[in-house]
């Protein structure tokens, strides 16, 4: 089939959103599909350094914004509009138009205009951080007060997401609360689709747990939703009861006050702060861990999560949001989130002892391989050429 992709973001050096948007048309690419991207010039370099023939790769340059204040989502706008004017100035027969990256709800993509069927995502976005856990969010919580507001009520104001999501043939969504936020809006055919993935080579043999004092490893970015600190809170009530290292790969705007935790909780002998590590590079950091820990209180999934299972290392996570919606079974111990935030730490730290000393280590790590494995990207990209045939023949009846 003929699949016009658009991927805002892509680069096969990297994770996150960069990493979807390679990973996807790489995928259709091998199996098959004649496949163009439309994707900005930021990581033109790294594309062509990958030797991608097979794939069209259609550069558009990043509109200039006027507004310093919302430059990052205006610029992204007037991009998906540059991205509709490549397309038309070129017109092809594509079977299928699939927007993969970014995958938002409230940002919604202009491609639906296109003669073509059209899949919309994955996508994320229709949650919500809990009210009652405002403090963690320090002094983003306005902000954050803000964007909830923006996901209730306010989203049927949003004209770009609620087009999108009506002229889609196909929304494919992370999280039951994106599901529930789409349906709202008017989505015909909604189905859930785990965004993130994970290359062939990256699965693992269930393995046995790691001898010696146990190793937390907590991913990610340094951000007032994934309440970095909470994970230190909850390894000072860990190591109360028991030896541990704290391991944290990351950076970002909390980092200085994650460090100040650490310190003030007497934990400097026991927690490293790595900073970012290449994504590359972070594969030997999940074979060496003995427990993977999430802790974002807002997040569509969590591309972390599903790596460190790919890998076989138990997790201990929050039951809420992605996370609360896949089925890991006993791979994952799920926290559910207390009326008293004050209570999580120790919650948390209950579950660490749980998975670091039950006895079904290897049991976990078994089961946690054997879900992610249904994640590879040759699964996700056949599953995708299922729907592409699916809203292909719709439209030819």
């Amino acid at each position: 089939m003929k699949i016009l992709i658009s991927a805002f973001q892509c680069s096969p050096v990297r994770g996150s959103e960069p990493g979807n948007g390679w990973h996807w048309p790489a995928a259709l690419a091998d199996c098959g599909h004649d496949v163009t991207v439309l994707t900005q010039t930021e990581f033109r370099e790294e594309i062509t350094a990958a030797g991608r023939p097979d794939i069209n790769f259609r550069f558009i340059d990043l509109p200039k914004s006027p507004s310093a204040l919302l430059r990052t989502y205006d610029g992204y706008r007037r991009w998906q509009d540059a991205a509709v004017r490549e397309a038309e100035s070129s017109p092809q027969d594509y079977d299928v138009i699939h927007h993969v990256a970014w995958g938002s709800l409230h940002l919604g993509s202009r491609l639906w205009r296109l003669p073509a069927p059209m899949v919309y995502g994955p996508i994320g976005g229709g949650q919500t951080a809990p009210a009652n856990y405002w403090r963690s969010f320090g002094r983003d919580w306005p902000l954050e007060a803000i964007r909830s507001a923006s996901t209730g009520s306010l989203l049927k104001l949003n004209n770009r997401t609620r087009e999108t999501v009506r002229n889609s043939d196909v929304v494919l969504v992370t999280n039951s609360a994106t599901e529930a936020a789409c349906r709202r809006l008017g989505a015909v055919d909604v189905r859930y689709f785990l965004a993130e993935g994970l290359p062939e080579d990256w699965l693992v043999a269930p393995r046995s747990q790691p001898s010696g004092v146990p190793t937390v490893l907590w991913v990610g970015r340094m951000l007032p939703r994934k309440t970095p600190a909470l994970a230190v809170k909850a390894f000072a009530q860990l190591r109360r009861v028991r030896p541990a290292r704290l391991v944290m790969a990351g950076d970002g705007p909390l980092r200085p006050q994650v460090q100040a935790t650490v310190e003030r909780l007497g934990l400097t002998d026991d927690v490293e702060l790595l900073g970012r590590v290449p994504w590359q590079d972070i594969k030997q950091l999940y074979d060496s861990a003995s427990v993977f820990l999430f802790t974002s209180l807002r997040d569509s999934s969590g591309a972390q999560f599903l790596e460190a299972l790919g890998r076989g290392l138990p997790a201990v996570a929050l039951d809420h949001h992605g996370i609360g919606d896949v089925k890991v079974g006993p791979a994952a111990v799920k926290v559910p989130l207390p009326a008293r935030p004050d209570e999580l730490p120790g919650l948390l730290a209950s579950a660490l002892q749980t998975v670091l000393s039950d006895g079904e280590w290897e049991s976990r790590s078994a089961v946690g391989v054997s879900w992610a494995g249904e994640h590879v990207w040759s699964a996700k990209a056949a599953a995708a050429t299922q729907i592409y045939r699916e809203i292909a023949g719709r439209r030819r009846r």
